[in-house]
């Protein structure tokens, strides 16, 4: 029966073309819809591996910072001449409460340190204890003195997971006995058998560590955890207690054979399906671990492919429902055009259609007078059915946005469409009036009316009636916009070149009303006082062009348009030329004032300017020309501070000696204020000024201390380093060494001047 429709329907022929192209394309759909169904799984275990790995990576960075933040510590608490002195001496009994409130101090600035111990081989002080002093025997927290026992295994900067004696049991309410901490372990020295002499330990309350670990919620049952090198547990798990041994787990046992940074996999855990992903942390050795249950995972698999079915059959049902619509609605026309097409092609190739064309084209150019029998017998000769003694009125055609028509196509290919423009307007206008439509030069197309079938009012309107068609037409079946200029009505064809160059006038006003506009003469003219231009607002455009207020410069172009689009054309491109004056004179100043080039040149402008076709076009070039001019000032603005921040490197490396060098000097220097000078000296330079004071200090008493002779204290003094400590510490921080090493490896090894280990940008 389908059969029987398709062959027997008028539409056969466009049926039969758009039939197999439908059929392939839902076969296609529904060939891919089947590939992809089989992929919907694979596609949703990428996310949840990206999802998951991003937690991870969260949690990686976490511990990072805070073993970053511990080193820091460590190292900060070794350089402290107080600690220092519970390192390496024996301290007094009345000195006993400093070097407490010392350790209490880090304590306190630092909340996730849980406790400190300081070891020196005999003694170990900590806080917060009962007492201050204990030795190996009256210490509560046993444990510690084996990890510093086996100095093979525990190096320095390593963090152990221990459960150590709570001091607030007994003391709070509810308090735990036990409590679980991340010591960190920093150690200066060892003796011969292996045991640390003296040592820093950090002990990280297991709490922070918890709070470092991202977890997507317990409502998709995602476990997030940490495990050693070993696969022993080192954070709170839902499932297994602190410090399991879960190195026998087959998923733990995957996890720890596995050479990649991260990946992941799927099996059991523990009975459930599970979607497991890993990372190693960039701290500690650490491996992070992620499970999902398989069945969360699956169940958004499904919704997913529930809608893709679903958009699939609307899609399908759509297109054939649009695909029968739109064939009804295309074939009709498309015949006619054809068919009309090839009639008027082979017209066209005749040699009397070629003859009536150069013959209608010289009437219109001919501005000496015309014999009316001479045109009775031309118009007869040629067919045409015009009255050479009754009135007349034309309608001139322009094509819109000409300049894109050329561009888009050859001259073959216009010569073609501007056929196809006369072919519409011949077949509309047939059955109106008697017509003559013939195509002139570059956008034009002229239709020459009678017009003595216009002369009522009606008449009138059922002529407009018919252009707006023809413009539908165009953009329909060609994809061209037409604006329509009419002529007056003239009563000889004597007067035809007259009202044509008249019309062609009037047909420049499509600048003001726009593409697709039609355009009447006595409608054009409705002011007839003078336009003047306002200097108020030429000053105004000026003034926001030199001080680069671009935004306020559009609305007072745009302003400036608008006024005198309410006079005459002759008006607005008088205005035009005025305005590039202006701009011209603006973008002067801006060069001298700025020691800019702008790239502006006002004749070719104007060429520009004289072939644009709406006032909308005008404005969005002069716009983005005045884009340009603000993108060219913020340029020149931003090169103004890198200037700036050169000449501070330049007192930097002048003043350098200068104890007294400081934001404040700097600034008071270059009169800026401080404030204002360090934000933008950090937001360019990535490096506070005082930081940057001490690198380039430090360099360059790293290069005396290894090629002078000149004392340790001579070069402090010379590096402005108006304190020997800070000086020794700042030192020793950036290059690892004291100076009075660092001179002895110089002279041994030959002065190669090492990076200091600051974290600075490289360049400054």
């Amino acid at each position: 029966m389908f059969k029987k429709f398709v062959l027997k329907n008028p539409f056969q022929l466009f049926l039969t073309i758009l039939l197999p192209f439908l059929l392939s394309t839902v076969l296609l759909l529904f060939v891919q819809s089947s590939l992809l169904s089989r992929n919907f799984e694979s596609f949703a275990l990428k996310q949840v591996y990206r999802e998951q790995l991003a937690d991870l990576q969260y949690t990686s960075r976490n511990v990072s910072a805070l073993e970053q933040t511990v080193r820091s510590v460590s190292t900060t608490a070794f350089f402290d001449d107080v600690i220092t002195d519970l390192l390496y001496a024996d301290i007094s009994t009345e000195d006993i409460n400093k070097y407490q409130n010392k350790l209490q101090s880090y304590k306190n600035i630092y909340p996730f340190l849980q406790s400190i111990y300081i070891y020196n081989g005999d003694r170990m002080y900590a806080v917060p204890r009962e007492q201050f002093i204990y030795d190996r025997l009256s210490f509560d927290d046993k444990g510690i003195f084996p990890i510093l026992d086996d100095i093979k295994n525990n190096r320095s900067h390593s963090i152990v997971l221990r459960r150590i004696p709570n001091p607030m049991s007994g003391i709070a309410t509810g308090a735990d006995k036990d409590l679980y901490v991340y010591s960190y372990l920093f150690f200066d020295s060892q003796v011969a058998s292996g045991k640390v002499n003296e040592a820093i330990i950090l002990n990280i309350s297991e709490e922070w560590i918890r709070q470092s670990i991202h977890s997507q919620g317990n409502d998709s049952g995602n476990r997030i955890f940490v495990i050693d090198h070993g696969g022993k547990l080192l954070s709170d798990d839902q499932a297994h207690p602190m410090l399991s041994d879960l190195s026998a787990k087959p998923y733990i046992a995957q996890v720890n054979a596995s050479k990649e940074q991260a990946g992941s996999f799927r099996m059991n855990v523990d009975g459930v399906d599970a979607f497991i992903t890993y990372t190693s942390a960039d701290a500690f050795d650490w491996k992070l671990v992620s499970i999902t249950p398989y069945q969360y995972i699956v169940k958004d698999i499904e919704r997913m492919k529930q809608k893709t079915y679903l958009f699939v059959v609307f899609f399908i049902v759509g297109s054939i429902l649009l695909t029968f619509y739109f064939s009804r609605r295309l074939v009709v026309p498309m015949s006619l055009v054809i068919q009309k097409y090839h009639q008027l092609e082979t017209e066209k190739r005749g040699e009397l259609n070629d003859r009536k064309l150069q013959f209608l084209r010289r009437m219109l150019h001919s501005k000496g007078p015309l014999s009316m029998e001479e045109l009775g017998k031309q118009f007869q000769s040629y067919g045409i059915t015009l009255d050479p003694a009754a009135g007349f009125l034309i309608v001139l055609f322009k094509i819109d946005r000409f300049s894109e028509f050329c561009a888009a196509y050859g001259v073959g290919d216009r010569a073609l469409l501007k056929f196809g423009i006369v072919n519409i307007v011949t077949e509309l206008m047939g059955p109106v009036a008697p017509h003559v439509c013939l195509d002139l030069e570059e956008d034009q197309v002229l239709l020459l009316l009678q017009e003595d079938t216009f002369i009522a009012p009606s008449r009138q309107s059922a002529l407009v009636d018919v252009m707006h068609q023809v413009q539908q037409g165009a953009k329909q079946y060609l994809r061209l916009g037409l604006s329509v200029t009419f002529s007056e009505p003239f009563e000889t064809l004597a007067q035809l070149n007259f009202h044509y160059l008249k019309t062609v006038d009037l047909s420049y006003y499509r600048l003001i009303y726009g593409h697709g506009c039609m355009i009447f003469s006595e409608t054009i003219g409705a002011r007839t006082d003078d336009f003047k231009s306002s200097q108020e607002k030429d000053d105004e455009l000026t003034e926001a062009l030199i001080q680069g207020r671009l935004q306020e410069a559009k609305v007072v172009l745009a302003a400036m348009i608008a006024d005198a689009s309410a006079y005459s054309y002759s008006a607005l491109s008088s205005m035009f030329i005025r305005i590039l004056l202006l701009i011209r004179h603006a973008i002067g100043v801006l060069e001298t004032n700025h020691a800019m080039k702008v790239d502006f040149e006002f004749n070719g402008y104007l060429m520009k300017l004289q072939k644009m076709e709406t006032i909308d076009e005008i404005l969005t070039d002069f716009n983005a020309l005045f884009d340009r001019l603000a993108l060219e000032l913020e340029a020149k603005k931003d090169n103004k501070y890198l200037k700036l921040l050169d000449l501070v490197s330049q007192i930097v490396h002048r003043e350098l000696a200068n104890p007294a060098l400081s934001l404040d000097y700097i600034a008071d220097e270059i009169d800026l204020s401080p404030p204002y000078l360090g934000k933008l000296f950090k937001k360019h330079r990535l490096v506070s000024v005082s930081d940057f004071i001490n690198n380039v200090r430090l360099n360059y008493a790293s290069q005396l201390v290894a090629t002078s002779t000149d004392t340790i204290t001579d070069i402090m003094e010379q590096s402005g380093f108006a304190s020997r400590s800070h000086f020794f510490t700042q030192f020793k921080k950036a290059y690892g060494l004291t100076p009075s090493q660092y001179r002895l490896n110089a002279k041994q090894a030959g002065y190669v001047q090492p990076k200091p280990n600051l974290d600075f940008p490289d360049s400054f």
